[in-house]
């Protein structure tokens, strides 16, 4: 092989390298959010909503059923604790939730607030985390996140 295939293949290789690095942070980069108290969600129980003492909650089940962590703080960088009545722990075990404040509810796939989401909006509504994004037994972090309604309150 001569002088100037051999730098040729060489270049050709490490450009490619770089394109699927470069790719590759492209991709993690890019986050997907959702909100789970549309038209699908529903009330939030009277346990965890508005005019109680809790500003989001946590459900082991789906509909807000099963165990359950209930929070007092505006956020929670990184989820930890079990379910209420369990032994289950609530960081990546939980399928629904319910907003107890008046602001908007971030939930996030990654600890510190990052990564895919989903919402709940203002008011005492809920649902069932999501697959896609992927948080039903996938999140790590929570956080009342509305910098509107409740200028700062939270991380909002």
């Amino acid at each position: 092989m001569t002088l100037t295939r051999r730098i040729t293949a060489r270049f050709g290789m490490a450009g490619a390298a770089a394109a699927l690095a470069l790719g590759g942070l492209a991709a993690q980069a890019s986050a997907s959010s959702a909100v789970i108290d549309g038209s699908n969600g529903f009330a939030s129980p009277s346990s965890c909503n508005v005019g109680s003492a809790y500003y989001f909650c946590l459900y082991y089940s789906p509909n807000h059923t099963g165990g359950t962590k209930a929070y007092t703080a505006t956020k929670v960088a990184t989820i930890s604790g079990n379910f209420s009545g369990t032994s289950h722990p609530v960081r990546n075990d939980a399928a629904s939730a319910a907003n107890g404040s008046g602001c908007h509810v971030g939930i996030w796939v990654s600890p510190n607030y990052t990564g895919n989401s989903n919402w709940m909006l203002d008011g005492n509504r809920g649902g069932n985390l999501t697959s896609s994004p992927q948080l039903r037994n996938n999140e790590a972090s929570i956080a009342v996140d509305d910098s509107t309604n409740c200028p700062g309150v939270g991380i909002g």
